[in-house]
């Protein structure tokens, strides 16, 4: 059992480091909407640029409704949001203080 564990995580992260020259650039490319709108954007807006940096950053959805949006994602990798970078997480952090904020569903 440990042995599997163990090939198991050996293979998260071969598929991590040889996936990151292009998820960095899928990542960098769902984190192009500024930080700085994230108040003038309604929840449903929200709740799409927070699904697309996790399928971008091949981060497991939870819900059906964010897989079918998201349907031609590159296969997930992990649930664990700790695979992303340390930009997308802070992205997602500040994103998801917002909707707070707003009182958005689900965040």
């Amino acid at each position: 059992m440990h042995s599997k564990r163990m090939r198991r995580s050996l293979t998260l992260w071969l598929i991590l480091l040889t996936g990151l020259a292009e998820g960095s650039t899928a990542i960098a490319q769902s984190l192009s909407t500024n930080p700085g709108r994230f108040g003038a954007m309604t929840c449903q807006q929200l709740w799409y640029v927070e699904q697309e940096v996790l399928a971008e950053g091949r981060v497991c959805l939870k819900t059906e409704r964010a897989r079918r949006a998201f349907s031609r994602a590159e296969r997930c990798i992990s649930d664990d949001e700790d695979i992303l970078p340390t930009r997308a997480r802070g992205y997602l952090e500040t994103l998801r203080e917002v909707a707070r904020g707003k009182n958005c569903r689900g965040f």
